[in-house]
Protein backbone atom coordinates (compact mmCIF):
# COMPACT_ATOMS: atom_id res chain seq x y z
CA UNK A 1 0.00 0.00 0.00
CA UNK A 2 1.26 3.37 -0.93
CA UNK A 3 2.34 5.94 1.98
CA UNK A 4 -0.25 8.28 0.53
CA UNK A 5 -3.15 5.61 0.89
CA UNK A 6 -1.97 4.87 4.48
CA UNK A 7 -1.45 8.48 5.99
CA UNK A 8 -5.41 8.86 4.30
CA UNK A 9 -6.25 6.17 6.02
CA UNK A 10 -4.80 7.37 9.35
CA UNK A 11 -6.22 11.21 8.39
CA UNK A 12 -9.95 9.68 7.87
CA UNK A 13 -9.19 7.71 10.89
CA UNK A 14 -8.21 11.11 13.17
CA UNK A 15 -10.59 12.95 11.86
CA UNK A 16 -13.47 10.37 12.70
CA UNK A 17 -12.49 9.76 16.38
CA UNK A 18 -11.27 13.84 17.25
CA UNK A 19 -14.66 15.34 15.62
CA UNK A 20 -17.21 12.04 15.79
CA UNK A 21 -20.27 12.79 18.89
CA UNK A 22 -19.09 11.90 22.28
CA UNK A 23 -21.74 9.33 21.87
CA UNK A 24 -21.96 5.49 22.42
CA UNK A 25 -22.88 5.66 18.47
CA UNK A 26 -23.14 2.19 16.28
CA UNK A 27 -22.36 4.17 13.35
CA UNK A 28 -18.97 5.32 14.76
CA UNK A 29 -17.94 1.82 15.51
CA UNK A 30 -19.04 0.69 11.80
CA UNK A 31 -17.28 3.13 9.93
CA UNK A 32 -13.92 3.14 12.15
CA UNK A 33 -14.36 -1.23 11.39
CA UNK A 34 -14.22 -0.33 7.72
CA UNK A 35 -11.42 1.65 7.54
CA UNK A 36 -9.46 -0.14 10.00
CA UNK A 37 -10.11 -3.49 7.68
CA UNK A 38 -8.92 -1.60 4.50
CA UNK A 39 -5.81 0.69 6.12
CA UNK A 40 -4.51 -2.75 7.41
CA UNK A 41 -1.68 -2.55 10.13
CA UNK A 42 -0.39 1.05 10.38
CA UNK A 43 -4.06 1.81 10.99
CA UNK A 44 -4.76 -0.82 13.48
CA UNK A 45 -0.99 1.04 15.09
CA UNK A 46 -3.31 4.14 14.94
CA UNK A 47 -6.04 2.77 16.97
CA UNK A 48 -4.32 1.10 19.54
CA UNK A 49 -2.54 4.33 20.53
CA UNK A 50 -5.82 5.85 20.66
CA UNK A 51 -7.28 3.27 23.34
CA UNK A 52 -4.17 3.56 25.72
CA UNK A 53 -3.61 7.57 25.16
CA UNK A 54 -5.87 9.83 27.52
CA UNK A 55 -6.44 12.69 24.95
CA UNK A 56 -9.83 11.52 23.76
CA UNK A 57 -12.81 11.01 25.51
CA UNK A 58 -13.66 8.47 27.78
CA UNK A 59 -16.75 7.49 25.71
CA UNK A 60 -14.52 7.69 22.68
CA UNK A 61 -11.66 5.29 23.98
CA UNK A 62 -14.76 3.07 24.58
CA UNK A 63 -15.76 3.24 21.34
CA UNK A 64 -12.76 2.06 20.43
CA UNK A 65 -12.05 -0.78 22.83
CA UNK A 66 -15.53 -2.10 21.89
CA UNK A 67 -14.66 -2.21 18.10
CA UNK A 68 -11.22 -3.59 18.90
CA UNK A 69 -13.36 -6.59 20.66
CA UNK A 70 -15.19 -7.15 17.16
CA UNK A 71 -12.03 -6.80 15.06
CA UNK A 72 -10.11 -9.24 17.61
CA UNK A 73 -6.48 -7.97 15.49
CA UNK A 74 -3.26 -9.48 17.66
CA UNK A 75 -2.55 -5.38 17.58
CA UNK A 76 -5.35 -4.91 20.26
CA UNK A 77 -3.91 -7.15 22.66
CA UNK A 78 -1.46 -5.52 24.35
CA UNK A 79 -3.50 -1.88 24.55
CA UNK A 80 -6.59 -3.90 25.94
CA UNK A 81 -4.56 -5.76 28.06
CA UNK A 82 -2.94 -2.15 29.90
CA UNK A 83 -6.14 -1.20 29.51
CA UNK A 84 -7.66 -3.54 32.09
CA UNK A 85 -4.68 -3.59 34.44
CA UNK A 86 -3.36 0.15 34.60
CA UNK A 87 -6.21 1.69 33.61
CA UNK A 88 -8.61 4.00 35.98
CA UNK A 89 -11.83 4.05 34.18
CA UNK A 90 -13.70 1.06 35.42
CA UNK A 91 -16.16 1.23 32.54
CA UNK A 92 -12.88 0.96 30.28
CA UNK A 93 -11.28 -1.97 31.98
CA UNK A 94 -14.92 -3.89 31.57
CA UNK A 95 -14.81 -3.22 28.39
CA UNK A 96 -11.40 -4.26 27.79
CA UNK A 97 -12.26 -7.24 29.37
CA UNK A 98 -15.20 -8.04 27.43
CA UNK A 99 -13.18 -7.17 24.37
CA UNK A 100 -10.96 -9.68 24.95
CA UNK A 101 -12.93 -12.33 25.77
CA UNK A 102 -14.09 -12.16 22.25
CA UNK A 103 -10.78 -13.24 21.12
CA UNK A 104 -11.87 -16.78 22.38
CA UNK A 105 -8.33 -18.69 22.08
CA UNK A 106 -5.50 -18.97 24.70
CA UNK A 107 -3.88 -15.69 24.39
CA UNK A 108 -7.01 -14.35 26.14
CA UNK A 109 -7.17 -16.63 28.66
CA UNK A 110 -3.81 -15.95 29.88
CA UNK A 111 -4.14 -12.18 29.92
CA UNK A 112 -7.73 -12.68 31.53
CA UNK A 113 -6.30 -14.89 34.39
CA UNK A 114 -3.10 -12.52 35.02
CA UNK A 115 -5.31 -9.64 35.39
CA UNK A 116 -7.65 -12.02 37.77
CA UNK A 117 -4.37 -12.20 40.40
CA UNK A 118 -3.82 -8.54 39.89
CA UNK A 119 -6.99 -6.82 40.13
CA UNK A 120 -8.45 -6.86 43.53
CA UNK A 121 -11.86 -4.62 42.48
CA UNK A 122 -14.98 -7.27 42.93
CA UNK A 123 -17.00 -6.17 40.06
CA UNK A 124 -14.39 -6.32 37.65
CA UNK A 125 -13.21 -9.81 39.21
CA UNK A 126 -16.70 -11.04 38.69
CA UNK A 127 -16.38 -9.74 35.10
CA UNK A 128 -13.10 -11.68 34.57
CA UNK A 129 -14.73 -15.13 35.80
CA UNK A 130 -17.70 -14.96 33.61
CA UNK A 131 -15.39 -14.11 30.74
CA UNK A 132 -13.00 -16.65 31.41
CA UNK A 133 -15.84 -19.14 32.29
CA UNK A 134 -17.56 -18.52 28.39
CA UNK A 135 -14.51 -18.83 26.73
CA UNK A 136 -13.74 -22.57 28.25
CA UNK A 137 -17.32 -22.70 27.18
CA UNK A 138 -17.25 -21.45 23.27
CA UNK A 139 -13.81 -23.09 22.87
CA UNK A 140 -13.36 -26.81 23.66
CA UNK A 141 -9.92 -27.09 23.28
CA UNK A 142 -9.39 -24.57 26.05
CA UNK A 143 -12.23 -26.70 28.11
CA UNK A 144 -10.73 -30.09 27.41
CA UNK A 145 -7.14 -29.03 27.15
CA UNK A 146 -6.49 -29.65 31.07
CA UNK A 147 -7.48 -32.58 30.70
CA UNK A 148 -4.90 -34.24 27.82
CA UNK A 149 -2.19 -32.29 30.04
CA UNK A 150 -3.10 -34.62 32.82
CA UNK A 151 -0.71 -37.33 30.58
CA UNK A 152 0.41 -39.97 32.80
CA UNK A 153 -1.55 -39.27 35.75
CA UNK A 154 -5.20 -39.86 34.19
CA UNK A 155 -4.20 -41.76 31.07
CA UNK A 156 -8.02 -43.40 29.82
CA UNK A 157 -8.64 -39.06 30.37
CA UNK A 158 -5.97 -38.21 28.35
CA UNK A 159 -6.72 -41.12 25.40
CA UNK A 160 -10.28 -39.75 25.29
CA UNK A 161 -9.23 -36.08 25.14
CA UNK A 162 -6.57 -37.20 22.36
CA UNK A 163 -9.29 -38.86 20.27
CA UNK A 164 -11.53 -36.01 20.33
CA UNK A 165 -8.95 -33.41 19.57
CA UNK A 166 -7.72 -35.32 16.78
CA UNK A 167 -10.72 -35.41 15.40
CA UNK A 168 -12.39 -31.72 15.94
CA UNK A 169 -9.46 -29.07 15.78
CA UNK A 170 -8.81 -26.63 12.98
CA UNK A 171 -5.20 -26.02 11.86
CA UNK A 172 -4.64 -22.92 14.00
CA UNK A 173 -5.58 -24.68 17.02
CA UNK A 174 -3.80 -27.90 16.49
CA UNK A 175 -0.67 -24.94 15.99
CA UNK A 176 -1.01 -24.47 19.16
CA UNK A 177 0.24 -28.25 20.92
CA UNK A 178 3.47 -27.46 19.18
CA UNK A 179 4.32 -26.07 22.46
CA UNK A 180 3.71 -29.14 24.22
CA UNK A 181 6.27 -31.44 22.07
CA UNK A 182 9.16 -31.26 24.56
CA UNK A 183 6.70 -31.46 27.65
CA UNK A 184 8.07 -33.53 30.41
CA UNK A 185 5.41 -35.81 30.16
CA UNK A 186 6.08 -38.56 27.35
CA UNK A 187 2.47 -38.82 26.56
CA UNK A 188 1.48 -35.35 26.22
CA UNK A 189 4.74 -34.93 23.93
CA UNK A 190 4.00 -38.03 21.58
CA UNK A 191 0.40 -36.82 21.56
CA UNK A 192 1.05 -33.49 20.62
CA UNK A 193 3.05 -34.86 18.15
CA UNK A 194 -0.41 -37.11 16.52
CA UNK A 195 -2.53 -34.17 16.77
CA UNK A 196 0.07 -31.84 14.48
CA UNK A 197 0.21 -35.04 12.28
CA UNK A 198 -3.98 -35.23 12.45
CA UNK A 199 -4.57 -31.99 12.39
CA UNK A 200 -2.15 -29.83 11.50
CA UNK A 201 -1.30 -27.97 7.89
CA UNK A 202 1.63 -27.10 5.89
CA UNK A 203 2.78 -24.74 8.61
CA UNK A 204 3.95 -27.11 10.84
CA UNK A 205 5.99 -29.49 8.86
CA UNK A 206 9.29 -28.76 10.42
CA UNK A 207 8.45 -29.03 13.87
CA UNK A 208 6.59 -32.21 12.81
CA UNK A 209 10.01 -33.66 10.99
CA UNK A 210 12.22 -32.21 13.76
CA UNK A 211 10.12 -34.61 16.47
CA UNK A 212 10.11 -37.41 14.27
CA UNK A 213 13.86 -37.39 13.43
CA UNK A 214 14.55 -37.40 16.91
CA UNK A 215 12.05 -39.59 18.75
CA UNK A 216 12.51 -42.28 16.07
CA UNK A 217 16.21 -42.31 16.80
CA UNK A 218 15.34 -42.78 20.42
CA UNK A 219 12.23 -45.70 19.91
CA UNK A 220 14.10 -47.62 17.42
CA UNK A 221 16.95 -48.46 20.10
CA UNK A 222 14.16 -50.14 22.29
CA UNK A 223 11.73 -51.21 19.49
CA UNK A 224 12.15 -54.45 20.38
CA UNK A 225 10.16 -54.27 23.49
CA UNK A 226 6.31 -54.00 23.64
CA UNK A 227 6.23 -50.55 24.61
CA UNK A 228 8.73 -49.04 22.51
CA UNK A 229 7.70 -51.24 19.63
CA UNK A 230 4.06 -49.78 20.29
CA UNK A 231 5.56 -46.33 20.88
CA UNK A 232 7.62 -46.14 17.62
CA UNK A 233 4.24 -47.72 15.48
CA UNK A 234 2.48 -44.56 16.73
CA UNK A 235 4.67 -41.92 15.44
CA UNK A 236 4.94 -44.11 12.07
CA UNK A 237 1.13 -44.04 12.21
CA UNK A 238 0.66 -40.39 12.67
CA UNK A 239 3.90 -39.41 10.32
CA UNK A 240 1.57 -41.80 7.70
CA UNK A 241 -1.64 -39.72 8.48
CA UNK A 242 -0.04 -36.07 7.75
CA UNK A 243 1.98 -37.64 4.74
CA UNK A 244 -1.60 -38.83 3.19
CA UNK A 245 -1.93 -35.14 3.16
CA UNK A 246 1.08 -33.45 2.23
CA UNK A 247 2.64 -35.63 0.17
CA UNK A 248 5.35 -33.15 -0.95
CA UNK A 249 6.73 -33.41 2.02
CA UNK A 250 7.59 -37.10 1.82
CA UNK A 251 11.37 -36.78 -0.09
CA UNK A 252 12.38 -34.75 2.88
CA UNK A 253 11.78 -37.24 5.09
CA UNK A 254 12.35 -40.34 3.41
CA UNK A 255 15.87 -40.34 4.73
CA UNK A 256 14.74 -40.94 8.07
CA UNK A 257 11.78 -43.01 7.38
CA UNK A 258 13.85 -45.60 5.22
CA UNK A 259 16.81 -45.75 8.04
CA UNK A 260 14.02 -47.22 9.82
CA UNK A 261 13.25 -50.10 7.47
CA UNK A 262 16.41 -52.60 7.89
CA UNK A 263 15.50 -53.79 11.09
CA UNK A 264 12.02 -53.49 10.51
CA UNK A 265 9.86 -57.05 11.89
CA UNK A 266 6.12 -58.23 11.56
CA UNK A 267 5.51 -56.49 14.97
CA UNK A 268 3.20 -53.15 15.11
CA UNK A 269 5.63 -50.47 13.76
CA UNK A 270 7.83 -53.13 11.01
CA UNK A 271 3.79 -53.15 9.43
CA UNK A 272 2.94 -49.10 10.22
CA UNK A 273 6.38 -48.81 8.17
CA UNK A 274 5.58 -50.73 5.30
CA UNK A 275 2.24 -48.84 4.88
CA UNK A 276 3.69 -45.29 4.89
CA UNK A 277 6.61 -47.00 2.49
CA UNK A 278 4.56 -48.93 0.26
CA UNK A 279 1.88 -45.39 0.27
CA UNK A 280 4.56 -43.28 -0.33
CA UNK A 281 6.08 -45.63 -3.32
CA UNK A 282 4.02 -47.62 -4.47
CA UNK A 283 5.87 -50.08 -6.70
Amino acid sequence: MALATINSFLERIDELVHYAPDTNDLQFRLSLEELVRQGGKDTENAIAHYITGSYISVPMRLNLIRMAGYICSPSFLLPLKKVIELGEDELLREAAIISIAKYNDRRALDILGRALEKIRNPRLQETITEAISRIKHNNPLLAMLPRFLSGSQNREMFQITLKIFKKILDPPDAKSFIAYLHHGDQLVAEGSFEILCFRGNEAVFFFIAEFFREHSRVLQRVAERKVGGERLAGLITALHEYLKRYRDFFPQLRPDIVALKSPADGGPWGRALAALLQDMEPE
